[in-house]
C-alpha cells in the first residue's frame, strides 16, 4: 500500500473507479488531486479535464479493502 495517499486521494479514486465501472463520465476532480494521483500512476488524464483510474489505482483500492477485512 502506498502510504503517500491521503483519506481525500483513496475518496476520489473510489469515485473514478465507481464511474468506470458505471460506465459514466468521471467526476470533475480539483486540479491539486489528479496531479498527485497522475504523478502516482494511480490515474490517467483523457481527454477535456477528464481523468479514468488505471489498474494500479484499482489494485491500491483492492488492497486497502483486503487490509480492512484482515483487521
Amino acid at each position: 500500500m502506498d502510504r503517500r495517499l491521503t483519506n481525500e486521494d483513496l475518496d476520489w479514486l473510489r469515485k473514478l473507479r465507481d464511474a468506470k465501472v458505471t460506465n459514466r463520465p468521471s467526476p470533475d476532480i480539483p486540479t491539486n488531486v489528479v496531479r498527485r494521483l497522475t504523478m502516482l500512476a494511480f490515474a490517467e488524464t483523457r481527454g477535456e479535464g477528464r481523468c479514468s483510474i488505471t489498474a494500479r489505482g484499482r489494485d491500491e483500492l483492492v488492497d486497502r479493502e483486503l487490509e480492512k477485512l484482515i483487521h
